[in-house]
């Protein structure tokens, strides 16, 4: 089966990430191979190209937030499920109460 390859999105020159292809301009993502090629430092990278560089994402913030998120869902189910528990409980003694009404003999 034939496989069919994809121009890449992205590059990296010296630990910084360009945007390529797609919706940047043939000629700048030309420019910015030809860097990557030469293996050029960022300094060394014209102002009208960091344009496209795409900001570093910090996994750890990321990482971060979803466990806050989780955490905070957590927190929301536990309460439920005491919420829960505590109906059941005054339920269940009620019916004790009502039973042990119906089971004593008035006088």
């Amino acid at each position: 089966m034939p496989t069919t390859s994809q121009a890449p999105d992205a590059l990296s020159i010296d630990g910084h990430v360009f945007r390529i292809n797609y919706d940047v301009p043939k000629e700048i993502t030309e420019e910015l191979e030809e860097l990557f090629d030469r293996d050029e430092k960022y300094e060394e990278i014209p102002e009208h190209l960091k344009a496209y560089e795409i900001e570093p994402v910090d996994s750890d913030e990321i990482e971060a937030e979803e466990l806050a998120r989780r955490e905070k869902e957590t927190k929301k189910n536990m309460e439920q499920i005491k919420e829960m528990m505590r109906a059941r409980r005054e339920e269940e003694s009620k019916k004790e109460e009502q039973q042990f009404q119906e089971e004593t003999p008035t006088k």
